[in-house]
């Protein structure tokens, strides 16, 4: 069933009980005003005998007429004949027509033979003279009149409440139903192929604006997810092509007997060995960054981020004696985390470093312990990269200089894996700094405080 389906049922069903209940309270209330009626008159016949003899004998003169003045009162013989001692002020001619059968000691309603009254409440008493009945009779007029005010009112009512549903329910389709609708259409058109439609906008503040808003920022983030995906497969296929290419063109070489000498052999399989390393090393970089993506869990340990950096430096003056590398340590800097990774993440900084400067160029490694935050600088005073080049050098398969030789600036992973891990580590990464003055790459760790 539909939510517009559902709607119009709930409305229904509101309705429903709304006249049942309503109904319920008028007839209730009609037989509270038809029950003050038989009050009187059981009030009035309770000395039947007594009150007709009175009024036989004394007439309109009788003490308590006046009590009677609305209440009229007559004796019906044997024969059926009624007789009328007392009438209504208000309806001098007014005359019950009673029924054949008697009904002694139980108020009914009955219309009227004469008279302004259309109905009236009697009650009948036997008298002692045998035959002779005491009829006592009041007027419903004021009941009825009184009744029919309150139907009037009542059915006022439910019309006003009918009219409030019924905006509620135009206000419910319109800024609830409708929208999900439009949306509905449009989640079916991107499903089909119109990758550029969008969910229309809606008035701000409300559920439908927020859904829209969500929804629109869904499908841009699987376009842009989808977009970066094919651009990783196009990338990963470029990068292992060339090693490929390689491999078969020396295995193509010796099959047509292009290599005689056992020295060309021997640096042919140099070669074969030389790619068949970077093809490992490239699927082991795309294995990892696919367990990271996946969400794989690192070991949760105490790590001591001076220890890993001291020991990283170490190794850059054992490989480059050369370079000048100054640091800036505290004592101590300690984060929870993988050790094996978060080495992976600054020997990639450090590595980038002697990479891409010349042995001469200093590097600069500063470690500060921040409020909850360990912020770890690696700066170098090469080239710099250009601004418009900052925001994608983490991307996978980027290589801000395109003319380097992927020999030397390798797979273009090496950042994409820092970016990955830290992120792992619900931490950031980023690049500042450009021309002249060399680019500074900086990470920042929770501690364990």
């Amino acid at each position: 069933m539909t939510l517009r389906a559902r709607l119009f049922a709930g409305l229904l069903v509101v309705l429903v009980t709304l006249g049942l209940g309503g109904a319920a309270v008028m007839l209730r209330q009609r037989a509270f005003l038809i029950g003050q009626l038989d009050d009187r008159l059981r009030a009035a016949s309770g000395d039947a005998q007594r009150t007709v003899n009175r009024v036989t004998v004394q007439g309109a003169a009788y003490a308590g007429a006046a009590a009677l003045s609305d209440a009229y009162i007559g004796v019906q013989d044997p024969t059926g004949e009624l007789v009328t001692l007392l009438a209504p002020t208000g309806d001098p001619m007014l005359v019950p027509a009673l029924p054949d059968v008697r009904r002694f000691g139980q108020p009914f309603t009955a219309p009227t033979l004469r008279g302004a009254t259309g109905h009236v409440r009697v009650i009948e008493v036997p008298l002692r003279r045998r035959g002779r009945t005491a009829v006592f009779a009041v007027s419903t007029s004021e009941a009825d009149a009184a009744f029919r005010q309150l139907l009037v009112g009542g059915g006022m009512a439910v019309v006003a409440v009918c009219l409030v549903l019924a905006l509620v329910a135009v206000w419910i389709l319109r800024l609830g139903l409708r929208p999900i609708q439009r949306m509905t259409e449009a989640a079916d058109a991107i499903a089909s192929g119109d990758t550029d439609r969008r969910v229309e906008s809606f008035p701000e503040g409300t559920e439908a604006a927020r859904l829209g808003h969500a929804l629109n920022l869904l499908v841009d983030t699987a376009q842009e997810s989808e977009r970066r995906l094919r651009r990783f497969v196009a990338d990963a296929s470029h990068e292992l092509r060339t090693p490929l290419t390689t491999l078969r063109g020396y295995t193509a070489l010796h099959q047509a007997g292009g290599l005689p000498e056992p020295a060309q052999v021997d640096d042919a399989m140099r070669r074969i060995g030389s790619e068949a390393t970077r093809m490992s090393l490239l699927v082991d970089d795309l294995l990892l960054l696919a367990a990271i993506d996946e969400g794989r869990p690192l070991e949760r340990a105490e790590v001591d981020l001076v220890a890993i950096i001291t020991g990283l430096v170490d190794d850059m003056r054992v490989i480059q004696p050369a370079r000048p590398v100054r640091l800036m340590l505290p004592n101590r800097a300690i984060v929870v985390g993988d050790a094996g990774r978060l080495t992976q993440v600054f020997a990639a900084l450090t590595s980038n470093a002697m990479r891409h400067t010349p042995e001469t160029a200093a590097v600069d490694i500063a470690l500060h312990v921040l409020d909850r935050v360990v912020r770890v600088e690696v700066s170098d005073d090469g080239h710099g990269i250009p601004a418009e080049e900052r925001p994608r050098v983490f991307e996978r398969f980027y290589r801000a200089d395109r003319a380097r030789s992927r020999a030397v600036g390798g797979s273009g992973l090496g950042l994409a894996i820092v970016s990955a891990i830290v992120t792992a580590h619900r931490g950031r990464v980023g690049v500042d700094g450009g021309a002249p003055r060399g680019a500074t790459f900086w990470v920042e760790l929770p501690t364990t405080t």
